[in-house]
């Protein structure tokens, strides 16, 4: 059917237009453009009927579903009750922008640990490789664990001395993890036939997963250090310290300053473990200016010099890591436990013991702190994700036992993920890592990594 066509069965039998509206429809994705012509459309359509016309007008074989915009808001109700709240005529034209979907993750599988999952991070991986382990994970029982897509565990870094907090790939080579126990280490992934590095990694085993037990060590934080994030273009990392202080690291262990404090590691001999004392590396600069601890760390994702921390002392603070001077500090309400970044909007999203997540735009003026509020969690926001596909779209991992999607154009969570343990009543999730390739990705007291993956495309919600 050609798009006039389409244009005319939308429109037919419109004579009276009491009920109705005109609409012009836009998008910015090509493949679903249609003219921008006025068509009328009943006043009760929502997003589903909206998307029926788009698709009666591109005459698609199987239907796909959109979402719409307002002036760069979602639209959640129908036609009528959008304009009756803003005060609307139905005699204006409306101007739709139309968005194609992400619709609800979906339950795909879920892995088991001996503790509770702190922390999650996936690498992207072709999904042809069979032998790569896109998945890690950070374990209270002290162990680092890198997992394939089938669940099993293909390598486990051993030598922590207390509870993994914070895990994260370097590259698809090295991995790092920071502990209660105040130390960092990098740690090298042993691939096929690897006889090891003595600098960095010694390999027990040769059947099932493949286990290190020593690694480059980091040592500064005089207590726990609580998150970790890394930059791969300025070989640095940042850490958050129950110290109250930010840590600024290289991955460059040659190139590290000694270090001041000692940290005893877990050597494994078949099934015996005992400790001894390791050679340790310090850092670049110890950025200290919270009053409270500090909870979560990141870069700035388009600029690595730039850093950013959040603290139970209700501020957010921007860090010039060229010199390690504190450039500006943000007070909320709140104590803040968690932040990630919107780069392509100038946010940043913070989450809060208050069960809400916040949006900051570090370029305003201090009076100015907070742009957003986005209510719908029950407890402490732990973890955030941004989408790597959608600027508006991020995930966030709560201690009331979900994760939730949100979408800022929408200001509140589009979807809710829950555990799918059958001894998961309401445990906490620790943390959530969004991947393009694998899912949304997220551990927790349940003692399991879980993993949630949007699918079924073609299928749309008729109730919303």
């Amino acid at each position: 059917m050609s798009v006039e066509g389409a244009r005319d069965g939308v429109s037919s039998g419109l004579s009276d237009t009491t009920g109705q509206i005109m609409i012009t429809l836009t998008t910015l994705d090509k493949a679903f453009a249609v003219p921008e012509v006025p068509l009328y459309v009943p006043l009760s359509l929502k997003r589903y009927g909206l998307s029926e016309v788009v698709n009666h007008l591109l005459a698609t074989e199987r239907p796909i579903p959109f979402d719409f915009l307002i002036n760069s808001e979602l639209l959640r109700t129908s036609l009528q009750e959008y304009i009756t709240q803003k005060g609307l005529s139905s005699e204006q034209t409306l101007a739709l922008e139309y968005t194609r979907s992400i619709l609800p993750p979906t339950f795909l599988a879920s892995y088991s640990h001996p503790d509770w999952v702190s922390s999650v991070d996936v690498i992207e991986v072709p999904s042809s490789n069979a032998k790569a382990a896109p998945i890690l994970s950070g374990c209270y029982d002290g162990i680092v664990r890198t997992w394939n897509l089938s669940g099993s565990v293909v390598s486990e870094f051993g030598g922590h001395t207390g509870p993994v907090k914070s895990v994260r790939w370097l590259d698809e080579n090295k991995v790092v993890s920071a502990s209660m126990d105040r130390s960092i280490r990098i740690w090298k992934v042993p691939v096929a036939d690897d006889q090891g590095d003595e600098d960095m990694a010694h390999v027990l085993g040769s059947n099932g997963p493949q286990t290190v037990v020593s690694a480059r060590t980091f040592t500064g934080h005089k207590s726990t250090v609580e998150d970790i994030a890394v930059n791969a273009a300025t070989s640095r990392m940042l850490s958050a310290g129950a110290d109250s202080a930010v840590g600024l690291w290289t991955t460059n262990y040659k190139e590290a300053p000694p270090a001041t404090v000692s940290v005893s590691t877990r050597e494994m001999s078949g099934k015996r473990r005992r400790k001894t004392v390791v050679p340790s590396r310090g850092p670049i600069s110890m950025m200290g200016s919270h009053t409270g601890p500090v909870t979560g760390v990141i870069f700035d994702p388009k600029d690595g010099t730039v850093g950013y921390s959040v603290s139970l002392d209700h501020t957010i603070k921007t860090w010039d890591l060229v010199t390690g001077e504190l450039v500006d500090t943000r007070t909320t309400a709140f104590p803040l436990l968690s932040i990630t970044a919107l780069p392509e909007l100038s946010l940043l999203c913070s989450g809060s013991s208050a069960r809400h997540v916040t949006l900051h735009d570090p370029r305003a003026a201090a009076d100015a702190t907070t742009t957003t509020t986005l209510v719908g969690h029950t407890s402490f926001v732990v973890s955030l994700s941004k989408s790597p596909e959608s600027d508006y779209m991020f995930s966030s991992a709560s201690h009331d036992g979900t994760v939730r999607v949100w979408d800022v154009r929408a200001q509140k969570s589009m979807y809710v993920i829950s555990r799918e343990s059958k001894t998961a009543d309401k445990a906490k999730v620790f943390g959530v890592h969004w991947s393009k390739t694998v899912g949304i990705v997220s551990g927790g007291e349940d003692k399991r990594v879980q993993i949630n993956r949007g699918t079924g495309l073609e299928v749309v919600n008729q109730q919303d």
